[in-house]
């Protein structure tokens, strides 16, 4: 199943004016790959919203469990707050849909 995550923070814990978050940040880059593999998650993308202070990743893992464990594991939440949301492709959403009786 695919998860997307957003994570976002405030100007003061931003790698580009706290130097502390940034080399939390460029360790735990490093770190990413590993731990990803470890707890069965294949990162599909993860992208920076440079001005606006958000984070975005679109990962598939077995469970939303996993993707949790992933946002400690990380540290990401340490200096993020994180919203994951599970999704559907589109076209396991159509056939959600056409089961459905519409309504208007």
């Amino acid at each position: 199943m695919q998860y997307v995550m957003i994570a976002t923070h405030t100007p003061e814990l931003c790698p580009t004016s706290n130097g502390k978050i940034r080399e939390i940040m460029r360790q735990g880059a490093k770190a990413l790959p590993g731990i990803a593999k470890r707890l069965g998650i294949d990162i599909v993308t993860l992208n920076v919203f440079g001005p606006d202070h958000i984070v975005l990743a679109v990962v598939e893992a077995k469970d939303i469990e996993a993707v949790r464990d992933f946002t400690f594991e990380s540290g990401l939440i340490q200096w993020n707050t994180i919203k994951i949301h599970p999704t559907y492709k589109l076209e396991d959403a159509l056939a959600r849909a056409d089961k459905m009786q519409a309504i208007f």
